[in-house]
């Protein structure tokens, strides 16, 4: 067999429907990573005189949010070049994402809860708003990431993708 003829060394790029989903996932999550950093803003770093977050949950929260937005920027630009991630090391990198806004999520639903509870309604009460809305953004988030873990699970078991 002469080397021309053999072509065990060829990569197949896998599917595209299943690279083209991914990726649209991918930029879903992106939109509500920024989406997230954005509302998480406010009551994180202009909390004075009134808490609203705990020191724990805010730096959590930025870890969070910073760091899977980075990744996910890099998932796209690599997608953009044509050089994708092998499905395990992005399905791991989802399973980190999910248990870190499933963590989140809790924390600023406590976080809420707990500033409710004082009974202790300062006139702008519009940071508490911010908080519910970054908890229930990182809420769907989190079942974003689980749809991603899932469908990259499927397509990388049936061979559809690298």
């Amino acid at each position: 067999m002469s080397p021309a003829d053999d072509n065990s060394f060829a990569t197949s790029h896998g599917n595209k429907k299943a690279t083209y989903t991914l990726i649209c996932i991918k930029i879903v999550e992106l939109c509500l990573l920024i989406c997230c950093l954005g509302l998480i803003d406010e009551p994180a770093t202009n909390s004075h005189l009134r808490v609203f977050i705990t020191p724990r949950v805010m730096a959590l929260c930025y870890v969070t949010f910073g760091a899977l937005t980075i990744y996910t920027a890099i998932y796209l630009i690599m997608a953009l070049f044509g050089d994708l991630t092998p499905w395990r090391t992005a399905t791991l990198w989802s399973l980190v994402g999910f248990v870190m806004f499933v963590a989140v999520t809790a924390l600023l639903f406590r976080d809420w809860s707990t500033t409710k509870d004082r009974n202790y309604w300062h006139p702008n009460m519009h940071r508490l708003d911010l908080v519910m809305a970054s908890a229930s953004i990182a809420l769907v988030t989190s079942l974003v990431f689980l749809l991603d873990i899932l469908l990259t699970i499927r397509f990388g078991v049936h061979g559809d993708l690298e």
